[in-house]
């Protein structure tokens, strides 16, 4: 059989017999190396060679890691200019704004901010009422108009309509509303109200809005 130096490589003939079963030494004739040489038939010595683990898996480098601080540089960049664009949008918007929410006045206030308060958005016309008899009762109808001038849709709020006396006492009052809940820019709606059987002391009609149409 051929067998081959572990140390040097070198390659020569050995008589399979005389290895026997268990193997034996041998000595390589070139570098003087020894080893123990088992026979080829032997079952063992492919077990041996099934068994004998082979060469570690390569790792590969691990990348090294991103430079984290360019993109945190951008992020707080944008971020920056977010919250310049809210203040600014807050600084040349801050009239509209409060006109939509009456409740930031303070707000600004606090921070310094002048804000102009905002007008009316809602005009209230009325016209003078009228007096009639309707199946023995006496039926006073009072007619108006409500006139959106603001430059943005807004809701029509409920109305109030007071009788008083001649000192201003008010004698009876009712809530009614109008046909339309919202008006668009430049939008009116006209309304009829009336009540019956009004006590003999009442002289005058006053109407205004429940709550504050702004």
């Amino acid at each position: 059989m051929i067998v081959s130096c572990p140390a040097c490589e070198s390659r020569f003939e050995v008589d399979q017999e005389q290895l026997g079963y268990k193997g034996r030494i041998v000595r390589c004739g070139k570098c003087g190396n020894c080893w123990h040489q088992m026979p080829d038939d032997d079952p063992r010595v492919a077990v041996a060679v099934a068994e004998e683990p082979g060469p570690p898996p390569r790792r590969r480098p691990m990348p090294p890691p991103k430079k984290k601080g360019r993109g945190v540089a951008v992020g707080w960049l944008l971020l920056l200019l977010l919250i310049a664009g809210i203040a600014a949008g807050g600084w040349f918007e801050r009239e509209r704004i409060v006109a939509q929410f009456p409740q930031l006045a303070d707000a600004y206030a606090l921070l310094g901010v002048p804000v102009t308060g905002p007008g009316p958005v809602l005009d209230l016309k009325v016209l003078s009422p009228t007096s009639d008899v309707v199946e023995g009762d006496t039926v006073i109808t009072v007619r108006g108009t409500v006139t959106n001038i603001s430059d943005r849709k807004q809701d029509v709020p409920r109305l109030r309509a007071q009788l008083v006396n001649g000192t201003g006492e008010v004698l009876t009052e009712w809530v009614f509303e109008t046909p339309q809940p919202a008006l668009d820019a430049g939008g009116s709606v006209d309304f009829v109200t009336q009540t019956r059987n009004p006590p003999a002391e009442a002289q005058n009609v006053s109407v205004f809005f429940v709550e504050s149409a702004r």
